[in-house]
């Protein structure tokens, strides 16, 4: 039976690898792209009420080319968040280092 990890657990898997020091320099258009996008996502999700149906949170996320939210999620993720990352830091997570052996509860469902 494979183990099921929290959310938490899955985000922090690794990171006390990671010099607490260790810095770097972004966009600060990028950085605010990103803090918008985490924005949204947290003003939809902290109030169960604007998803009280599993549609309701389909039209949120939206379609390719939509302008929903995980059009824009994907934006931060891959293009404005890979950018920031040191090359190291880059291949490390390419590589699987920075993934938790256990699954998150809805990999079960």
């Amino acid at each position: 039976m494979t183990s099921i990890a929290t959310i938490k657990e899955l985000v922090e898997f690794g990171l006390g690898d990671i010099p607490e020091n260790l810095t770097v320099s972004v966009s600060v258009r990028d950085l605010v792209y990103v803090h918008q996008v985490l924005g949204e996502l947290n003003r939809f999700f902290h109030q169960p009420m604007h998803y009280p149906t599993i549609e309701a949170v389909g039209d949120f996320l939206g379609s390719p080319g939509s302008g929903g939210g995980y059009e824009m999620l994907s934006e931060a993720y891959y293009k404005k968040l890979g950018n920031m990352l040191p090359e190291d830091i880059q291949e490390k997570l390419h590589d699987g280092v920075f993934d938790c052996d256990k699954v998150p509860q809805y990999f079960q469902s």
